[in-house]
C-alpha cells in the first residue's frame, strides 16, 4: 500500500506518527502510571452512641464504655473538646471541680462514655447542663458541599496541606488558595492513602479519640456516617481526585456563581449604582 510513496513522503509520515505518539504520552500524564490496587479496609465498628433527649435541647450522647474504675465526660464547646475523667463511684465532687474550666453559657455538645447505668449518665448530663448553662446547637444539619462529598480523599489531602483537620473539609469551599496547590505524584499519594486509612481507623478504635470524633460530628452537625464514609472512600482513591475537587471548587467559587447564589448582594449593588 505504501510502495508508491516516495522516501520523502514516508519520512514525513514517520515523523508525524512520532509527534502524535509523543503528544499522547504527554497528554496521558498521570494515566501512564499503573492504577493503584484498592486497599482492603476492615469496616469500622459501631460505637453505639445513644441520643438522650432533654428539655433544654442540648445535644447529649451516651454510651457504655470506660472500665470498672470509671469513664469520661466530654464537653464540646466552640474552641475544643474538654474531656473529664470520672470515677465509677462518688463522681459528683470531681465533676464539680472540673467544671470550673469547662465551656459555659454557649452552644455545646455533651458526651458520656462509662460504666454507669443510663439513669446515672442522664443525671450527670442534667447537672452539667444546669451548672454550665449550656445551650442547644443550631437545629439544622450541616453537610459538606457536593464537591467535597464527591471527592472526599482529594478534599482531605487538600485540607491537610492547609493545616485543617478532617472535620473542617467544608471550609475548603471558602478557601480559594486550595485550588492552587500542586497535586501529589502517584507514589506519594499511595503512601499517604495507606497512612491516612490507618490513622483514621486508629483514632476510631481508641476510646478517647473516638469521643473527640463524635464530639466533632455532633458540634459541626455533620451526618454520623461522615467519618466512616471518609475512611471507606480511601480504599480505591486515586491522586486524580485532588485535581477533580480543585476543578469543582474553582467552578463553585467563581464570582458569577457567588452572585447567583446571593441575590441580595446583587440587588444591593444595583441600588448603590
Amino acid at each position: 500500500m505504501l510502495q508508491g510513496l516516495s522516501r520523502k513522503s514516508l519520512n514525513i509520515i514517520i515523523l508525524v506518527c512520532l509527534v502524535v505518539i509523543t503528544w499522547l504520552n504527554l497528554a496521558g500524564g498521570e494515566d501512564q502510571d499503573p492504577p493503584l490496587e484498592p486497599l482492603a479496609l476492615p469496616p469500622l465498628h459501631d460505637p453505639q452512641w445513644q441520643i438522650w433527649p432533654n428539655n433544654e435541647g442540648v445535644t447529649v450522647l451516651l454510651r457504655a464504655g470506660g472500665t470498672i474504675k470509671g469513664g469520661t465526660l466530654a464537653i464540646r464547646g466552640a474552641e475544643q473538646t474538654q474531656q473529664i475523667a470520672l470515677p465509677n463511684a462518688s463522681w459528683t465532687i470531681p465533676l464539680y471541680r472540673a467544671l470550673d474550666t469547662a465551656p459555659a453559657e454557649e452552644p455545646a455538645a455533651l458526651l458520656i462514655s462509662g460504666p454507669w447505668p443510663a439513669s446515672e449518665k442522664q443525671a450527670m448530663a442534667a447537672l452539667v447542663i444546669r451548672e454550665q448553662k449550656l445551650q442547644p446547637l443550631a437545629t439544622t444539619t450541616e453537610s459538606w458541599p457536593q464537591c467535597i462529598r464527591s471527592h472526599m480523599p482529594g478534599a482531605l489531602w487538600l485540607a491537610q496541606q492547609q493545616g485543617k483537620d478532617w472535620q473542617q473539609l467544608g471550609q475548603l469551599a471558602d478557601d480559594p488558595a486550595a485550588t492552587g496547590i500542586t497535586p501529589p505524584a502517584q507514589q506519594a499519594w499511595a503512601v499517604w492513602r495507606l497512612q491516612q486509612s490507618r490513622e483514621l481507623r486508629r483514632r476510631w478504635q481508641n476510646e478517647q479519640t473516638q469521643i473527640d470524633i463524635q464530639a466533632d460530628l455532633a458540634y459541626h452537625r455533620l451526618p454520623f456516617q461522615a467519618y466512616s464514609q471518609l475512611y471507606e472512600s480511601l480504599a480505591d482513591a486515586r491522586p486524580g481526585e485532588v485535581r477533580q475537587v480543585q476543578n469543582c471548587l474553582t467552578r463553585t467559587q467563581a464570582p458569577e456563581n457567588v452572585k447567583a447564589e446571593n441575590p441580595e448582594a446583587n440587588s444591593g449593588s444595583a441600588v448603590n449604582e
